[in-house]
Formats: structure tokens, C-alpha cells, sequence
């Protein structure tokens, strides 16, 4: 009968694992994430429950980078892969809160835009209002409608002459309604 003994290998230290990983051996990093990558998942979801996959991702890409800093005589990789835990952390945290602010400042922007433009539609109302029908219609079927002033007087039966005069004089009270609320606001 034949044993089946397995042959026992001394663990290879974190140290040595990310000496490995410094100078570019993947599958150092592999094994330094199977060793620690569920106590960075334990840690990540009690410090902040969003994305704590992401987080231990974030972790070992670092290491990728930083993997020469990892001090040599330390015993365990794990108080420094959470510290770099803690620093993703709260690089994501601080991230999180800038685009909290941002879209803030946005949502406040866009109400103002949309405050100024019905304010402006008001405005706009209000001056259409004060002017005769005889002018109002002049005006919207040049501005809005995009009628030309010969199609406007034959639309409305009436000569070019008093459709420019109309359209003049539109325009004129328009502009002097607008420099009133100006001055007013």
C-alpha cells in the first residue's frame, strides 16, 4: 500500500509574497489575496456597507503599485492591507461627498435656471398682455410663428406698411416693459 503523504511546505511569508508582487509576479498577489481578502471583505462591510467587493479590489490593485513599501521584517501583511483599506475608505468617502456637493450645487443651478425661465415667461406674458390685440398679433405671427411681414398682411388682410408699423411698435413697448422690470429687480 502506497502512502499518500504530502509533502508540507513551509507557508511562504506576506513579506516574501510581496517581494514577489514588487517586482511583478501575479501569482504572489493571488496568494496574498487568498489569504487575506476575506478579512478585507469582513473589515470593508462593517466600515461601510456599500460595494465592500470594490473596496478589497481598490486594496490589491494599490498593492500592485505599492508592493516595495511593505516593510520586510513585518510578520503579517494584514495591519498594512488595512491601512490601505482604511485610506480607500475614506478616499471613497471623501469622493462620494465631493459628488454629493456637486450634484447639490446642480440641482440648485438647474432650479435657478428653471425659477429665472418662468420668471422670464412671466415677464414675457405680462408684456404681451399690455400690448393692443392689433400689435400682440403682429408680433407673434413675426417672433413665434416665423411669418414673413408680406405673409402677415395677407393673412390678416391688411397693408405691409401697418404690419412694419405694428411690429415697430411692438417691439419698442416690449423693450421699454423689459428696461422697466430691470430697473425694478
Amino acid at each position: 500500500m502506497k502512502s499518500t503523504t504530502r509533502s508540507t511546505a513551509p507557508e511562504v511569508s506576506d513579506a516574501a509574497l510581496l517581494a514577489r508582487v514588487a517586482e511583478g509576479d501575479v501569482a504572489a498577489l493571488g496568494e496574498l489575496y487568498d489569504r487575506h481578502a476575506e478579512s478585507l471583505l469582513r473589515y470593508a462591510r462593517r466600515v461601510d456597507a456599500r460595494d465592500p467587493e470594490d473596496v478589497v479590489q481598490m486594496v490589491f490593485l494599490r498593492v500592485l503599485r505599492i508592493a516595495g513599501t511593505f516593510r520586510a521584517d513585518a510578520v503579517s501583511a494584514k495591519p498594512w492591507l488595512l491601512a490601505i483599506a482604511t485610506r480607500v475608505l475614506q478616499e471613497r468617502s471623501r469622493a462620494l461627498r465631493r459628488w454629493g456637493a456637486a450634484l447639490l450645487r446642480l440641482a440648485s443651478a438647474v432650479e435657478r435656471t428653471q425659477t429665472s425661465r418662468a420668471d422670464m415667461r412671466s415677464d414675457v406674458s405680462r408684456a404681451l398682455a399690455q400690448l393692443s390685440v392689433a400689435k400682440r398679433s403682429v408680433l407673434i405671427l413675426a417672433e413665434v410663428e416665423g411669418f414673413g411681414c408680406e405673409e402677415i398682411a395677407t393673412m390678416l388682410d391688411i397693408p405691409v406698411g401697418t404690419v412694419w408699423t405694428r411690429l415697430h411698435h411692438a417691439r419698442r413697448e416690449l423693450r421699454r416693459f423689459h428696461e422697466h422690470v430691470e430697473a425694478e429687480g
